[in-house]
């Protein structure tokens, strides 16, 4: 039974996904933040509740961005432990000798 197996091309390349995928949503959440900046310019327009739903959407751009911010941490521990799990096959190779 294995008690290891390291594939650094799928490390790496789900590191790649998980920094597509911020930037993607990313920009999505930049766009519909637009759209509602846009709406409650001109098409929903009240004297109170389209105020207040564009802040509220606001806000939760705001803490879903930060949420999504953290892909990028991910993709990060992945890029390491991959260079980690290299050094340490390295360093164990050439101490065979």
């Amino acid at each position: 039974m294995t008690n290891i197996r390291i594939s650094y091309a799928e490390i790496e390349q789900a590191g790649a996904r998980l920094e597509n995928a911020r930037e993607e949503i990313t920009a999505a959440f930049q766009s519909l933040q637009h759209m509602v900046d846009g709406l409650v310019a001109s098409g929903f327009v009240t004297d109170q509740a389209s105020g207040r739903f564009g802040e509220a959407y606001r806000e939760y751009s705001t803490s879903a961005s930060t949420v999504v911010a953290r892909l990028s941490e991910m993709r990060g521990f992945l890029t390491q432990a991959a260079q980690a799990m290299r050094d340490m096959d390295a360093h164990i190779a050439a101490a065979i000798r």
